[in-house]
């Protein structure tokens, strides 16, 4: 017998139906304008490079020059990554499996670096031995700049393997490395490939430590270009290459990621009994540790603070306090609207999948890809012809924004995720309209999420380096262009204040990122950006 409903029941059902008809209508409209602002860069640059006829940008393209830079920039990665990876599952790994003394708080010093730009490194090791140069000294810097993200993503998987499958395959006589091998690492690849990800976009997006050890990369080629600025033309065509660089990249993640295990089956999870007690192996995880934070903590942090000691040019305060005030005001200013953007493609990324929000994903995800200069380069050109917007902090927020919003995408939709549906529908039989669920029920649940993932877009902006260049209003210093303006000169001692505060500063943050008093870090993988 077909169920009946009173007529004010179907009235009521009615409207809640056209209200969520209304408000997935205002969810997609609201991600297409943050989509079409996120192809900002693409689409310049495809209008940039169309202007030039195709007979020169076919010349430009396979000119042994460009060849050269090509192959320069994809060993560079293809270095960086191998390293990383290696070490980097290692030193996770055995932080994860081999009882360690003091085991919390030696992941301090594994992911510290993550306060430190590359081109803090690159100034304090020239300052420190001069005749540091060359693509294995670049190749050397990105690697332990970069090496935190593979440390964490990997941390972030251990920490979700089946343990019980694991007991099992001691229990069949497999030795320590054929364990991980057959059981942990089939299930842990996905993670490790989202690290590596970021250790190969920030390799090809970076420009400060490149140029100052001389090393020709896509990006320093495209910004000599932009700088030369007799064709802009060229450097578009140029920044394409760059991004199809990126998107290759992105694309083998996605593949790794598709072979991954289902991570939803239900698995058992007791890390504390299968904790290894080896003196040997215990040795080995600290003294790798160890020397990782010898290169990149304790040397940096000796060059610095030794130089500013030993500076005998006189520091303007004034100035350091305005570059610093400068650089946290606009970085956060850039943070803020990273999280409004964020906030639509979130909630529906955080839902039942929808083709308009794989699609989204995917073209934020390679826009995450695009360097500094790449963004600088399309945002300075349409931001001349915006009138009063031109040259002005918000047009350099906003290219913050465009810069890091798969970031701020990654943690609002994997924050909005946690929290459980019946939780939401038990508070609106409750007579709690959608305002108070999100008041009363969501915000609470979601917001730590959220705003650790605005304190990684703003310790992100706070170190920028191109874009800031390119977009600066005339006059604004932030820390990242002073430390830049004395170290391409090689005037390390009157850097050295500058890059200080600039560290001081971008660790509170990435402690708060990473605080050894929290286990549970399952989601540290979608705050670096590289959702899954």
């Amino acid at each position: 017998m077909p169920t009946t409903f009173p007529e004010s029941t179907k009235v009521a059902l009615s409207k809640g139906a056209r209200n969520q008809r209304a408000v997935s209508s205002a969810l997609n409209c609201a991600v297409g304008v943050v989509v079409a602002l996120a192809l900002i860069p693409i689409g310049y640059l495809l209008v940039r490079a169309s202007q030039k006829p195709w007979a020169e940008s076919a010349q430009l393209l396979f000119r042994p020059k460009t060849l050269e830079v090509l192959a320069t920039t994809s060993a560079l990665v293809l270095g960086v990554v191998v390293t990383t990876v290696v070490m980097g599952v290692a030193m996770a790994t055995g932080l994860h499996f081999v009882r360690l003394p003091f085991r919390r708080l030696l992941i301090i010093p594994a992911v510290l670096p993550l306060a430190i730009p590359s081109y803090v490194f690159t100034y304090t090791w020239i300052a420190l031995v001069p005749e540091f140069s060359g693509f294995f000294a670049a190749g050397f810097i990105l690697s332990i700049t970069t090496l935190p993200y593979v440390i964490l993503a990997t941390l972030s998987g251990l920490r979700t393997v089946d343990t019980s499958q694991i007991e099992v395959a001691r229990s069949l006589g497999l030795t320590p490395f054929e364990t991980f091998r057959k059981v942990v690492f089939p299930q842990v690849k996905g993670h490790i490939s989202a690290g590596a990800l970021l250790a190969a976009l920030y390799t090809i997006s970076d420009f400060g430590a490149v140029s100052l050890l001389n090393v020709e990369t896509l990006t320093v080629t495209i910004q000599n270009m932009y700088k030369a600025a007799y064709d802009r033309s060229a450097a578009a065509v140029i920044s394409l290459v760059l991004i199809a660089l990126s998107t290759l990249v992105v694309v083998a993640d996605e593949r790794v990621k598709k072979q991954t295990p289902d991570g939803k089956a239900i698995k058992s999870f007791s890390a504390k009994n299968l904790l290894i007690k080896n003196t040997g192996l215990s040795f080995a995880v600290i003294a790798a540790i160890a020397l990782y934070a010898i290169n990149a903590v304790v040397i940096p942090f000796y060059v610095l603070i030794t130089r500013f000691f030993g500076n005998q040019v006189a520091i303007d305060w004034a100035d350091l306090f305005t570059a610093a005030i400068s650089t946290v005001s606009v970085a956060a200013l850039g943070a803020l609207i990273a999280l409004v953007l964020s906030a639509p493609l979130g909630v529906v990324l955080s839902g039942p999948t929808t083709r308009i929000g794989a699609i989204a994903q995917r073209i934020i995800t390679v826009g995450h890809g695009l360097p500094g200069v790449v963004v600088g380069l399309a945002v300075v050109s349409i931001g001349s012809k915006l009138g009063a917007l031109y040259q002005t902090t918000f047009l350099l927020a906003f290219a913050y924004a465009l810069l890091f919003l798969a970031k701020s995408v990654a943690s609002m939709s994997s924050s909005l995720s946690r929290v459980p549906s019946s939780v939401k529908d038990v508070a609106a039989t409750l007579g709690m309209n959608q305002w108070m669920v999100v008041k009363k029920v969501v915000a609470p649940i979601a917001a730590p999420g959220i705003g650790l993932g605005t304190v990684l877009v703003f310790l992100t902006a706070m170190k920028e380096l191109p874009a800031t260049l390119m977009l600066r209003p005339t006059g604004f210093e932030t820390l990242a262009t002073q430390i830049w303006s004395a170290a391409a000169i090689n005037r390390f001692n009157e850097a050295a204040p500058y890059a200080l505060i600039l560290v001081l500063i971008a660790a509170l943050p990435t402690f708060l990122l990473t605080r050894p008093d929290k286990e549970d870090r399952s989601y540290i993988q979608e705050k670096m950006g590289a959702d899954k």
